[in-house]
């Protein structure tokens, strides 16, 4: 019996490189997916799939993204189960600090490494890797009234050993309420 999944496309921009939002979507389709749908411009689409198909499907889907981009282009795939789950739990209740840029939730292929150790906390102050999920790690950026900060992304990639993506949790929230409203 099919279920709703949502694909994170890592390191795309809708509208660039010749990935247009019909592209995307024609993409999940052919590989499988029903109801394809396509979520603000950085490659976040859900779609109805069975689960013993998602494999196959990000074959697929990553292939064709390969072939059009010219570089891998991996896919992060939750149920929409597993992202309510995600958001019912509030990773961020507890966050490290008072004044808050953006909450971040970087996700995993598989498992967070057993060897990522949290809280990781930037020497410079800009942010805090303070707890992780099974295949995800939560993060806050702090606000500066002077600057922009970074973020924990290059850092966790390279202590992962392989490619994550990261998306801001109000767009966990937005996507989430629009499958379910």
């Amino acid at each position: 019996m099919s279920s709703i999944h949502v694909a994170f496309v890592r390191a795309v921009m809708i509208g660039r490189e010749g990935l247009h939002r019909p592209v995307l979507l024609d993409m999940f389709e052919r590989a499988g997916g029903s109801e394809a749908t396509s979520y603000i411009s950085t490659g976040n689409v859900s779609f109805r799939a069975d689960p013993e198909s998602i494999g196959e499907l990000v074959e697929l889907v990553e292939a064709d993204l390969e072939q059009l981009l010219g570089r891998p282009t991996p896919l992060f795939v939750r149920t929409l189960t597993e992202l309510q789950q995600l958001l019912d739990d509030d990773p961020f209740g507890r966050e490290p600090f008072d004044e808050v840029s953006a909450r971040l939730v970087t996700f995993f292929r598989t498992e967070v490494p057993p060897t990522f150790d949290v809280p990781v906390e930037a020497t410079n102050g800009d942010w805090s890797v303070f707890a992780a999920g099974p295949r995800e790690l939560f993060s806050v950026t702090r606000a500066w009234p002077d600057r922009q900060p970074q973020d924990p992304g290059g850092l966790v990639q390279r202590l992962a050993g392989g490619p994550v993506t990261t998306r801001a949790i109000g767009t966990l929230e937005r996507i989430v309420a629009k499958l379910v409203g």
